[in-house]
């Protein structure tokens, strides 16, 4: 095929440096007589416009970049912000050709005077460029101004989610990372600055200030939420006074599989992972990943494992400071195939849904601290289950699966008092998640508890011995419908759900 034809994604570009003399010469023949659109010397696209050039390069700036300047390192702001800035620039140290600007469509790279990789610098693939390692960046964006560095506050919100995300421990390996790489980086001072805010968020050195809120929280203790807090408050004041159904309830063996492959289904279709119920039946009683959809596949695996297996089963995590340890490692073991959902790891970044924000990362810690330990003084049973799912959904502590995770944890508490677990199907999804939006936004926590009351007493008439049934019985209710405009939820004797 000649070489200007391009047709497949892997041909969106030629890089004549991979081609022999007599080629690379035809692809500049052919550049000449706009057969080819030129990107820079020796990087060639298709013929296309300058608009449709810009977004190509845009697009594949890593390969782009590769080919220009090979061996160098995304670093400074660039390493901060993830690569390509809004500003379509890339800054890329060098340590023989820089101080200079690199005009690409779309892309302008600087090159700035800096070592080449360096240990812990990660490779973008087979680009022929690096990624500096976290250490690293923050060496070469703190201690100094510039448009070329982030602002220090930018690097103590880093420090803090750090901090947040994965404890002292990771935080002291940074500085350590750091204190090796300050030398050929020429970084001493920075990493003088660096040291002392890290020894500021530990306790460790007194002298200086921080710059953010979130730093000098850390800085005082563990920071909490207090708007969350007064709202957990609210809700636990509610649940020692309501009554509330105690449904009682011990399944086994198969009956047991049965309920928690139901419950994994309903709170997967809910979040988003929709499955018929038989292809779900599928994955779970045979353990058949669909091919196509494996992600999907593995979320109904994760929650089903939590759902039947002892002690996530029947043993909420411990409440006060060791329940986000356990919280994480509930995480881990349901999202453990799901790699790019960051198991077991805190958010790094504010989550929201809709317009409701939930808590910012560097106050998870403490919030979760105070808000189980106020756990203790709610009822057990179903009060303290519905307060544990609405903590865990109201902190949002993962990228992903907080809603499925504060309903096993409010299962959980369920099965260790001996009540009948709850299930949440899909045609009643929406109404349950605007009682839960009432207690966020207006701090009334009377919906919300009736609706897990409600679900407790749904949720418990079923006879889950046989699979078949169960699966007929669920769709005579209408429960595996969407729309709650269209049908109601009906109990097994044909009566509204109330």
């Amino acid at each position: 095929m000649p070489i200007s034809k391009l047709s497949s994604p892997t041909e969106e570009l030629i890089f004549s440096a991979s081609l022999s003399d007599a080629e690379a010469r035809k692809l500049q023949r052919q550049a000449a007589n706009e057969q080819l659109s030129r990107v820079y010397s020796g990087v060639y696209a298709a013929k296309q416009s300058e608009d449709e050039l810009k977004t190509l390069v845009r697009r594949n700036w890593q390969r782009v970049v590769g080919g220009v300047v090979p061996g160098g390192v995304v670093s400074h702001l660039s390493a901060m912000r993830g690569g390509l800035l809004e500003s379509g620039e890339v800054i890329l140290s060098h340590p023989t050709s820089f101080n200079r600007k690199i005009l690409l469509p779309g892309v302008t790279v600087r090159v700035v005077r800096g070592p080449g990789p360096l240990p812990g610098d990660l490779s973008i693939g087979t680009t022929g460029i690096q990624f500096a390692s976290r250490a690293r960046m923050l060496l070469e964006n703190i201690g100094r101004k510039g448009d070329l560095r982030a602002s220090e506050a930018d690097v103590e919100e880093m420090l803090v989610a750090i901090l947040n995300s994965s404890g002292e421990k990771a935080l002291n390996e940074v500085r350590d990372q750091a204190a090796a790489l300050a030398s050929p980086l020429g970084a001493e001072k920075s990493l003088g600055r660096l040291r002392t805010i890290i020894g500021m968020l530990l306790g460790t050195y007194s002298k200086g200030e921080l710059t953010t809120k979130a730093g000098r929280a850390v800085a005082r203790g563990t920071p909490v939420d207090r708007e969350r807090l007064e709202r957990f408050e609210v809700l636990a004041a509610h649940l020692r006074t309501v009554a509330l159904p105690h449904i009682e309830r011990t399944l086994q063996g198969v009956a047991r599989q049965n309920a928690a492959f139901l419950e994994s289904y309903f709170s997967n279709y809910v979040e988003g992972t929709k499955f018929d119920i038989q292809q779900a039946r599928d994955i779970v009683m045979n353990n058949k990943v669909m091919t196509s959809r494996p992600k999907d596949s593995h979320d109904i695996l994760g929650v089903f494992r939590l759902a039947i297996t002892s002690a996530y089963r029947d043993s909420p995590p411990l409440a006060g400071e060791e329940f986000l340890a356990g919280l994480e490692s509930w995480h881990a073991e349901m999202l453990k195939m799901r790699p790019e959902a960051h198991p077991g790891k805190l958010k790094l970044e504010v989550n929201y849904a809709g317009t409701t924000q939930f808590v910012d990362p560097a106050l998870v810690r403490g919030t979760f601290a105070e808000g189980s330990a106020l756990a203790r003084s709610v009822p057990e049973g179903l009060a303290r289950g519905a307060y544990y799912a609405f903590l865990v959904s109201e902190v949002h502590p993962f990228d992903d699966g907080n809603g499925r995770l504060s309903r096993l944890v409010m299962n959980a508490e369920l099965t260790r008092s001996g009540a009948s677990r709850i299930i949440i199907p899909t045609l009643y999804h929406l109404q349950y998640v605007d009682c839960a939006r009432a207690l966020t936004r207006k701090n009334e926590p009377q919906g919300f508890v009736q609706a897990l009351a409600k679900m407790a007493r749904w949720s418990s008439q079923f006879n889950y011995e046989g699979l078949d049934l169960l699966i007929d019985e669920v769709r005579k209710t209408n429960a595996l419908e969407e729309s709650p405009v269209e049908f109601q939820l009906l109990n097994l004797d044909g009566s509204r759900a109330a």
